[in-house]
């Protein structure tokens, strides 16, 4: 579980360049962990944390077996309109932009679960659907919804520890 800066206990503020700063180095812990660096990776991260994950797989495929995203935006600018209407004339002016929407075509292999909230109030389904339909992974494209889900309750909707557990048992693990 990675805490970074601005969240968390984590001090500092929450920069696009400093949470890929911060994800980078989580990496470079693993890769250098004498238990760590033999087990299988996967990314997960949920909203911001999923264009985060996107962005250090697109970066680092070779590394991960695999990456889950969870009530994840295209991009800030695409999001802002959604989350304060009267912004949307001033998208321009955003200077965090975490384009997953572009980013994600990078994965290439790596197998993807989506899980989307079907009610969240915060990131419209719509955008987990084009991220779905942006990814041009080799490796497996699992969707699972949640109709009764939120943005931050989808863990408690009924089969979402099983989607997850089914993902990895099904697309990670060599069994």
């Amino acid at each position: 579980m990675l805490s970074y800066r601005g969240y968390g206990l984590s001090e500092g503020n929450a920069t696009e360049k400093g949470l890929q700063i911060d994800a980078q180095t989580a990496l470079e812990y693993i890769q250098h962990h004498p238990i760590l660096k033999h087990t299988k990776l996967v990314a997960f991260g949920q909203s911001l944390g999923g264009a985060v994950a996107i962005n250090l797989v697109a970066k680092h495929e070779e590394q991960f077996n695999g990456i889950i995203i969870e009530n994840t935006f295209l991009s800030i600018p695409l999001l802002i309109p959604h989350i304060f209407p009267p912004m949307r004339h001033l998208v321009y002016l955003c200077h965090q932009k975490w384009r997953s929407y572009n980013t994600i075509q990078f994965i290439r292999h790596v197998p993807i679960l989506f899980l989307t909230s079907m009610k969240d109030e915060l990131v419209p389904p719509f955008h987990m659907s084009k991220l779905y339909k942006a990814a041009e992974t080799r490796g497996a494209k699992v969707w699972r919804s949640f109709e009764n889900g939120t943005h931050n309750d989808a863990c408690m909707q009924p089969g979402y520890f099983e989607a997850i557990a089914g993902f990895i048992r099904d697309h990670v693990w060599d069994i």
